[in-house]
């Protein structure tokens, strides 16, 4: 019975420290890399008059397909969202960015424009993030600084499943808060 009641205690044991075990930066980036390509494909309707939400059906409804995808090297991060308007590639975003360069404590879901579920993450202290922006029909590109960055889902629930998950591989990364802003005390403000 004692030698039971310790097998018992020793599994358990080892299944308390397995879980006190933080998940390695490399399965982490590969758990993140497969949930956005199985979790990020968005289909809407988008007026042609507007651009606003419309219902699939309606007259002047196109269909919109938002898609985004999640490549990891190290902490160095590739995140790429396109659009396609009734079966037409119609842009492409593609933001280069150092995990260690994002806040852990900004990462949130949030509703980006009038279309879709995102994790949006801001950069530390103001720093810049590079977004490459092109258009396959005029074949340009413009670069843009940001200092956020956003991933799309198919669903809130997706989006929210992954925000703890992107904070952690940020944390891993040596991603930092940024600092407080400083307040300097003015006599003659009183």
């Amino acid at each position: 019975m004692k030698i039971n009641f310790l097998l018992v205690l020793m599994g358990m044991a080892s299944v308390f420290a397995r879980a006190q075990q933080s998940v390695s930066l490399k399965d982490t980036l590969k758990w993140m890399h497969d949930f956005v390509a199985e979790n990020s494909s968005q289909y809407t309707g988008q007026s042609s008059i507007d651009n606003h939400t419309c219902k699939l059906g309606e007259p002047k409804c196109q269909q919109r397909h938002d898609v985004s995808t999640f490549e990891a090297q190290g902490c160095s991060a590739t995140i790429t969202w396109s659009v396609t308007l009734n079966d037409r590639h119609l842009e492409t975003h593609a933001y280069l960015v150092s995990l260690k360069e994002l806040d852990p404590n900004t990462v949130r879901w949030v509703k980006v424009g009038l279309f879709e579920n995102a994790v949006e993450a801001d950069t530390t202290n103001q720093k810049r993030i590079v977004e490459t922006f092109s258009l396959p029909i005029e074949k340009t590109q413009e670069y843009i600084e940001l200092s956020h960055v956003d991933v799309l889902f198919d669903s809130g629930e997706h989006a929210k499943r992954f925000v703890e998950v992107f904070e952690h591989a940020i944390r891993l990364c040596g991603g930092k808060p940024s600092r407080p802003p400083i307040y300097k005390y003015n006599s003659k403000s009183r």
